[in-house]
């Protein structure tokens, strides 16, 4: 199999809210909408998206607003933090440095869904040599 897009879809009863969060704090474009869906995909790169569908439809359940962790690797973490406590984004975690690689913090979205903003750092030894032994 050859994946072309990958694309998370969110049953919800918050549709507009959500659009309207991932669209103006992250840039999503909106590529479709109806009264029941949307469906938005990532600025400069289409092969990655985030739908919601209207909740207690027969292709899915409520979602419930646990579990589920988005992950977007950004150029200037620092930056994108400070940009979206400016905008009123509560922070969900504070900045960190993670041993495995990463400088992050979390933020939740209108479903209560994470996501996780990171940019790669150096990894710490014991996780570098994790990484190394899966190089190919």
């Amino acid at each position: 199999m050859q994946i072309k897009r990958v694309d998370s879809t969110i049953s919800t009863y918050k549709i507009q809210e959500s659009k309207d969060f991932y669209m103006r704090h992250f840039g999503f474009q909106l590529i479709y909408e109806s009264d029941w869906y949307v469906e938005l995909i990532a600025p400069d790169l289409p092969t990655a998206g985030v739908s919601f569908v209207q909740a207690e439809r027969e292709e899915g359940e409520i979602f419930n607003g646990k579990g589920l962790i988005l992950s977007f690797e950004v150029e200037d973490v620092d930056a994108e933090y400070r940009r979206l406590q400016a905008e009123g984004v509560e922070i969900y975690q504070p900045m960190q440095e993670k041993p495995w690689g990463e400088r992050s913090f979390v933020v939740d979205d209108p479903n209560g869904v994470h996501i996780y903003i990171y940019k790669l750092i150096p990894a710490e030894p014991e996780y570098q040599r994790i990484y190394d032994a899966h190089k190919k």
